[in-house]
């Protein structure tokens, strides 16, 4: 068996690639060339003592196993153990794990994180105004949403309000006032603000166009998937705190039929605190926020970002623990008191959380962007967009429905980019897009097609990068070439051995009536271990045992005799308790220290050991023969290992090898 694992392990070694001429071949093993390098390379890894000196013995060893594990593979590849659906999955699976760290920009995902951290350190107040840009926008209706949104900003930078011209222009419904509660009251509208938030609150490009205006300063037109947003800073300052916990009522403009109502409920709610009337009852008479008053109207754990601009105030220049004033926002009437403040933690602390927000975020496609940005330099990408046209002028509306196919008389030759050897053309992309296409609202065809083409283009480029990965980095190529070959090793060693050894009993068995001498018990004691937890009157106690086996009580009969004579009526565990079975000499300590004898033994004790024993010896059973059932996992272990030796004789009749001894010999020399 120790053989066995030792073959196994080779599947953790990887085939290395070099130069090779005729001088330097070792070893041919089912017509796989071997160099002396990759050799001695591959044993100096598989010895624990790689500086140890090279000795004739330990290189025969190890080249009889380094046979038979290239062997293991060629059978492997013979049976198409490699073209199973699972097996390529799980090599393809493990390998995209191992080259994510090389898609990754490791010095753009550090300043993407100290990015984020220095963000958490302020909080930042924003207002907006969105100009949106339909899906089936043309260039010329993504330029009039420019020019509208640019205009604005040349209005509001001559002192026009920027919260009447929000609620104007803004798209964003919460700009306006909104009716409720069935037309009775209205909600005011936000008039562009967006109150305080930090770093994750918005979309990235937002929040980065956010962070880098000045208190009042007026942005250009910042692009996001909803539109053109012109953004006015409002306020920026230290985080006060990460996180809030505070305790609230919210007497809701929804739930009432006026704002007047709103404002008697919330006024009876702060008489109450000012009569000391306990929080939990009024939370439950007058809050409006069943979710909070389930815990006495506490709201754990809030960020900034997560409640209204006056709450942010009013916890920003409350005193910890003390109630505010009755106060008003676009939502309703509340009264808040902050419980704890979580300040901003160190970068140390926060890592770990930013690193997984990033990769929740697009921010996290910054990496890949570089990468790609590389990958075009390294390999000499070259595209020519006016090809393009020829794509977007064969594709109809009908792809919006899903139902487009590239004509047949399409020729599409002509070459849209080349990276590296692989050129990709005007027929490709139509055939791409075709693939893609599914039910959406119809676009611009152009815009659409230039869209698509972009993304298709990434993700070739990618591709062909991730292709040369192995090539460019060797250690790669080492480690997928481990995990191939030990997943091979493990699924060929299962078929023909593990499981073989499991499933063919009559095998099995007919191994075990061939080899049973083998299996023998050694002389052994049939004897029954009481062990005494607390301390008692051993004498007695073993009074009470040699009584019971003298009239051949059962162990369970004696352990009732001696729980009646020393009284104890429930879980007699915590005083004294028994074991049956049958031992060899060095199976157990306690037996090793009986006379080896039928009878009850002396009272026994060691140190460092709070119980004490007395042993039953029942009988001296003689040497015998162990049953199949009772040698099952030793005998399962040495048939396993008849199997390996009976399949290697079988690979090497069946494939040829060859030891190059002048190679090999030089080796030592």
């Amino acid at each position: 068996m120790k053989r066995f694992i030792s073959i196994v392990l080779f599947s953790l070694i990887a085939s290395f690639t070099f130069a090779q001429t005729d001088n330097d071949i070792v070893l041919k093993v089912a017509g796989e060339n071997i160099s002396k390098e990759t050799f001695v390379e591959m044993y100096q890894r598989n010895n624990p003592n790689p500086e140890k000196k090279i000795i004739k013995k330990d290189l025969d060893e190890y080249l009889d196993l380094y046979i038979n594990f290239k062997l293991k593979l060629a059978e492997a590849k013979k049976l198409g153990l490699d073209t199973l659906p699972e097996y390529v999955q799980e090599v393809s699976t493990y390998r995209k794990q191992l080259i994510e760290p090389y898609l990754n920009d490791k010095t753009v995902t550090e300043e993407l994180v100290n990015e984020a951290y220095e963000r958490t350190k302020e909080i930042i107040r924003a207002s907006h105004i969105l100009i949106m840009i339909p899906t089936n926008a043309t260039p010329k209706d993504t330029l009039e949403a420019y020019n509208k949104a640019l205009d604005l900003r040349k209005r509001i930078l001559k002192g026009e309000n920027f919260g009447d011209l929000a609620v104007q222009y803004s798209e964003d419904p919460s700009v306006k006032d909104q009716n409720t509660n069935e037309g009775q009251n209205k909600m005011k509208g936000n008039r562009g603000d967006l109150g305080y938030f930090t770093s994750f609150s918005m979309i990235y490009p937002f929040e980065t166009a956010c962070y880098n205006l000045k208190v009042n300063e007026i942005s250009m037109p910042i692009r996001s998937q909803r539109g053109y947003h012109i953004i006015q800073l409002t306020d920026r300052k230290p985080a006060p705190y990460s996180t809030a916990t505070i305790a609230h009522i919210w007497v809701n403009f929804d739930n009432h039929s006026s704002p007047q109502e709103c404002k008697n409920i919330v006024d009876r709610a702060y008489a109450d605190i000012q009569n000391n009337v306990p929080f939990d009852t009024i939370v439950a008479k007058y809050s409006d926020d069943k979710y909070s008053a389930r815990s006495q109207g506490v709201l754990a754990g809030q960020r900034v970002v997560n409640m209204p601009v006056e709450y942010t105030d009013m916890i920003i220049k409350t005193p910890l623990k003390e109630f505010t004033k009755p106060f008003e926002t676009r939502y309703g009437w509340h009264i808040l008191k902050p419980v704890s403040l979580v300040p901003v933690q160190s970068l140390e602390v926060q890592r770990k959380d930013i690193e997984q927000r990033i990769a929740r975020d697009v921010r996290s496609y910054r990496t890949i962007e570089e990468f790609i940005k590389k990958s075009k330099e390294e390999y000499s990408f070259k595209e020519d967009l006016t090809k393009l046209d020829a794509v977007s002028g064969i594709i109809t509306d009908s792809i919006f429905s899903a139902k487009w196919d590239v004509p047949e008389n399409f020729i599409g030759g002509e070459v849209i980019f080349t990276i590296g050897d692989y050129s990709f053309t005007q027929k490709d992309l139509a055939e791409e897009i075709e693939s893609m296409q599914q039910e959406q609202t119809p676009e611009y065809i152009p815009t659409y097609v230039h869209k698509l083409y972009k993304k298709i283009a990434n993700e070739k480029v990618i591709t062909y990068a991730d292709s040369k990965l192995e090539q460019k980095h060797p250690e790669l190529k080492l480690t997928v070439d481990e995990f191939r070959d030990g997943i091979l090793i493990f699924t060929i060693t299962d078929k023909f051995i593990w499981n073989k050894s499991i499933v063919d009993t009559i095998g099995l068995s007919k191994f075990f009536e061939n080899n049973n001498s083998k299996y023998q018990w050694k002389e052994r004691a049939d004897a029954t271990i009481f062990s005494f937890g607390k301390d008692i009157d051993f004498v007695k106690a073993k009074k009470v045992i040699e009584k019971g086996f003298k009239k051949k009580k059962s162990n369970q009969e004696i352990q009732n005799l001696l729980a009646k004579n020393f009284k104890v009526k429930s879980d007699t565990s915590k005083y004294f308790d028994y074991k049956w079975n049958r031992f060899e000499k060095r199976d157990n300590r306690v037996v090793d220290k009986t006379n080896w004898k039928v009878g009850v033994s002396d009272i026994i004790e060691f140190d460092n050991d709070k119980k004490k024993y007395i042993v039953i010896t029942h009988a001296i059973l003689s040497p015998s023969l162990k049953t199949l059932g009772e040698a099952k996992g030793i005998a399962t272990s040495d048939y396993q290992e008849y199997l390996e030796d009976e399949w290697i004789k079988k690979l090497r009749k069946d494939y040829t090898y060859k030891v190059y001894d002048d190679v090999f010999n030089s080796i030592i020399n």
